[in-house]
């Protein structure tokens, strides 16, 4: 459109005479619809910005997804277990008395077996989530153990699993995560996991429930060693293993030399201890 601008004014400049009023006002009309034209093009330019907003609102519904994993995983096991009651009532009794009593359930109405069997598959499949969840815990605390460690000590516990050569950080951590999963490293920190979770609980519960559990269990609260140490640990806040008081030697007696043998060098340390303890009680 700038070029048309440019040729009007050349047409203008080589007329070189006046131009009639009618001429000049299409000349004027002219250079109108062309600035117009140019401005309608940069105002439909910025049509972009749209595209981003629809951009983000993509992403924001993509965030919501992932912050509602919980409500995904709810939405999931409803629909299962609804799939599952329909299956489980259009089957005879007998095929249902068996999966019920293959599950560990006792038989009972229907109604009622199909309601047990879609609580306990569904308390396996929530134990399986937590068991993944609690796998993948162990990897990454251990995965994070490992990057915490500065590169020379990293080079260390390489060195002590025999991974040699020259290896970056990264491809260090994976030789040992995968050296520390063949050895059950992981089955070993679940257990862990599980016994400081035990442990954890059992501390929480009063004295008279974990004595039934110990009766339970067959096991002797009264361990000898645990009232052994606890006797002593008493009898010694009360003062019954301090040191005995030593009357004073007469100042004669020790000033006296002694005649003879000489003396041990361990003879004459405790009884220069001797002395000074007794020198330690007069003050």
């Amino acid at each position: 459109m700038a070029i048309q601008k440019r040729k009007a004014v050349t047409r203008v400049s080589a007329a070189g005479s006046p131009l009639k009023r009618g001429a000049r006002a299409a000349l004027k009309k002219e250079l109108k619809a062309a600035e117009k034209e140019q401005d309608e093009q940069e105002v439909e330019k910025p049509e972009e910005p749209q595209d981003e907003e629809e951009a983000k609102d993509e992403e924001d519904q993509e965030e919501e997804e992932d912050i509602s994993e919980e409500d995904r995983v709810t939405q999931e096991e409803e629909q299962l277990q609804v799939a599952r009651r329909k299956e489980l009532r259009a089957i005879y009794i007998d095929e249902l008395k068996q999966i019920t009593t293959s599950k560990g359930l006792e038989t009972c109405k229907k109604d009622d077996m199909i309601e047990a069997v879609l609580a306990f598959e569904a308390k396996e499949r929530a134990d399986a989530r937590a068991h993944k969840a609690k796998l993948r815990a162990v990897v990454v605390s251990k995965k994070g153990e490992l990057e915490a460690l500065p590169l020379p000590e990293l080079r260390d516990v390489c060195n002590e699993h025999g991974i040699k050569g020259q290896l970056t950080k990264h491809a260090r951590i994976e030789q040992i995560l995968k050296l520390w999963q063949q050895a059950d490293g992981v089955d070993k920190a679940l257990a862990k996991m599980a016994c400081d979770e035990r442990e954890q609980e059992l501390l929480g519960m009063d004295k008279v429930a974990l004595r039934r559990l110990c009766e339970k269990a067959g096991v002797d609260p009264l361990v000898k060693q645990v009232m052994v140490e606890r006797l002593v640990r008493t009898e010694n806040t009360a003062g019954k293993f301090a040191r005995p008081t030593i009357a004073p030697e007469s100042t004669e007696e020790q000033e006296k030399p002694k005649k003879g043998k000489k003396a041990d060098m361990v003879d004459a340390l405790l009884e220069n201890e001797s002395r000074r303890k007794q020198e330690l009680e007069l003050k």
